[in-house]
């Protein structure tokens, strides 16, 4: 295998790849590593932990087609500090070292076999193909996968349902304690339809390489266990979770009570100042709504105490009730809006926290039960 590549491209194509390479090595040394692949003037780097695979392809000199894995961690150390000229890849195949050249810099660098690589699944042949704009899936992923459960549970909540319904694209997700729920207008052309629930690993992946990369759309493949996520530059490859979703729907309020209109900015600040002295064991904060005014307010025995008060527009009786402050974080910094709208059923009803300029999306959380 002999190469020449841009090291801006490589860097970038290593930077999509790297995280999806298993931190334990112990295990198969050989799912540390990126799966070298020239042939063809095309470099492919491939990158999995058995459950995530991760491929990308960019444009490279290929002189001698072969491929090699190499330890994703250090070949990025490497690159990221290479001065900006071509890079020389030249794979010794009796040793399987493999030599890397820039400029006057030299490095030698042991791969281990290509052949000891885990096979990966081919591309889904006879699944459904669902061409959308990334930019609404970007943003429904971002808006909902922070609620799904520990990943380590593997259970269907662990997972972030999508349901795609001709120009309708709507996904959820919970733990238990709080449930996100986002509907966008999608361009759907041959307005094809699917529902699955997703790995919230998967799609955070998904939403990290997104970073690294410049493209308008993304391509659905799915069957009935496993998902494709396919750009111009790079796909995933992921398992579903099966299982049926909790019917979610039936959560949410069709009408609350009390309602309060508060500025994001304010909410943020005061709750992050607030935070300070919360108990850290529970992250219990008090919200206090009454003539206009928001009281916010922690206290941790043996600390302290901390509140702030906020304005905000509030309609109906005086009302105290407590969340895990972090919940109410997690779901206004996602929002884009000057407002959030506060609706409320009481004391020990779940709570909706929504952006003003939205109405098809919702944050429901739980609350806390006063002592």
């Amino acid at each position: 295998m002999l190469f020449t590549i841009d090291k801006d491209s490589l860097l970038n194509k290593l930077k999509i790849v790297e995280k999806v390479t298993s931190q334990r090595g112990n295990v198969q040394p050989v799912l540390a590593n990126v799966l070298f692949e020239a042939q063809s003037n095309t470099l492919n780097l491939t990158a999995t932990d058995l459950e995530i695979s991760v491929k990308a392809n960019t444009t490279a000199a290929v002189k001698k087609e072969g491929k090699i894995t190499l330890p994703a961690k250090k070949l990025l150390e490497i690159a990221a500090k290479l001065p900006d000229k071509p890079v020389e890849f030249s794979l010794n195949e009796d040793t399987n070292v493999v030599s890397i050249t820039c400029g006057n810099s030299k490095f030698e660098i042991i791969g281990i076999s290509a052949q000891e690589f885990p096979k990966i699944e081919d591309e889904i042949e006879d699944g459904t193909q669902i061409e959308i704009e990334l930019e609404p899936l970007l943003k429904s992923i971002k808006n909902t996968v922070y609620a799904a459960a520990n990943y380590e549970n593997r259970n269907v909540i662990s997972g972030v349902f999508c349901n795609i319904k001709g120009t309708k694209l709507e996904m959820a997700a919970t733990d238990g304690n709080r449930l996100t729920r986002i509907i966008e207008t999608i361009k759907n052309k041959d307005e094809k339809n699917a529902k699955i629930v997703i790995p919230s690993k998967t799609l955070n992946e998904f939403v990290r390489i997104c970073t690294f990369i410049v493209e308008e759309k993304v391509i659905l493949i799915v069957d009935k266990s496993r998902l494709t996520l396919k750009t111009m530059s790079f796909s995933i490859n992921s398992r579903l979770i099966e299982g049926e979703y909790p019917p979610y729907e039936q959560l949410i309020p069709k009408t609350t009570s009390n309602t309060s209109s508060v500025s994001r900015d304010d909410l943020i600040t005061a709750l992050d100042r607030v935070s300070t002295m919360v108990n850290d064991r529970t992250s219990i904060v008090k919200f206090v709504f009454n003539d206009n005014k928001l009281l916010l307010k922690a206290e941790t025995p043996n600390s302290g105490m901390s509140e702030d008060i906020i304005d905000c527009v509030y309609k109906g009786d005086e009302l105290a009730i407590a969340f895990n402050y972090k919940y109410v974080l997690d779901s206004v910094k996602t929002m884009e809006a000057k407002n959030v709208n506060i609706g409320l059923n009481g004391s020990l009803s779940a709570t909706v926290f929504k952006p003003e300029s939205e109405e098809d999306y919702i944050c429901l959380i739980m609350p806390i039960q006063l002592r």
